[in-house]
């Protein structure tokens, strides 16, 4: 009587930790150590391989082959598994910021967080992050999408949504699929309105953060001056108005 067959694949894993524990794990081997937790007793190699290809070789791309793409092999069960480990990962990287003193140094946390969030996404979105009176990042949220080309932003949901969580003062941020983080006229237009609009309610924006892969991978209003030039602007128009 023959015995017990060894269940599939078991030295191949084995050794896959073995050279992840040992740091020589290339980034398909990780994906397929990743994928075998998921898919039990089979050979995921091929699935890695496909996924990984499909990514162009880019993590940050992963998820949005798994998730929206046809994977033989690559079900329901998988699925849920890579969106428990982003969720993990967005929390993990929000972290990093949340209850953090706003400063150029929590601006580049802020900065690698929403690059992971932004990081697949084929539309605009816009995000708002919250900072209390201590200044000190309490929370964000999505506040609007758009087309591929143009988000939608709304003053008045903004300032709705600052008020209820007692901010006062915002931070927004929005990603450019076309990876280009160069600001449009609109953008410039947009958030030239939204400070007017915010200084009315007694609230601060402090920058305005476009996310994209090219050059540095971003570019924030604050750092290339346009927040001054906006807040002078906005203090011509209150003198002017008090003559």
């Amino acid at each position: 009587m023959q015995g017990k067959q060894p269940h599939y694949g078991i030295g191949h894993i084995k050794r896959l930790k073995e050279r992840f524990r040992e740091d020589m794990a290339a980034k398909p081997e990780i994906l397929e150590l990743m994928l075998s937790y998921a898919i039990k007793g089979k050979d995921v190699k091929p699935q890695a391989k496909e996924i990984y290809s499909k990514s162009g070789a880019n993590f940050r791309k992963i998820f949005d082959v798994i998730e929206n793409q046809k994977i033989c092999g690559v079900g329901e069960e998988t699925k849920t598994f890579f969106r428990v480990v982003r969720r993990f990962i967005n929390y993990h990287s929000e972290e990093s910021f949340i209850k953090q003193k706003f400063s150029a140094g929590s601006q580049a946390d802020i900065i690698s967080y929403f690059k992971n969030v932004c990081s697949d996404m084929s539309r605009e979105a816009v995000y708002c992050v919250y900072l209390d009176a201590k200044n000190r990042i309490s929370g964000n949220s999505m506040i609007g999408e758009g087309t591929i080309t143009q988000a939608l932003l709304y003053p008045r949901e903004i300032i709705s949504e600052a008020i209820k969580r007692a901010a006062l003062s915002i931070v927004i941020l929005h990603n450019h699929p076309s990876g280009d983080p160069s600001p449009s006229e609109n953008d410039r237009k947009v958030t030239r309105k939204l400070l007017f609009a915010v200084k009315e309610m007694d609230l601060t924006l402090l920058d305005h953060i476009i996310i994209g892969t090219q050059g540095k991978g971003y570019f924030s209003f604050y750092e290339e001056g346009l927040m001054e030039r906006y807040n002078s602007s906005y203090r011509s128009v209150l003198e002017a108005s008090e003559l």
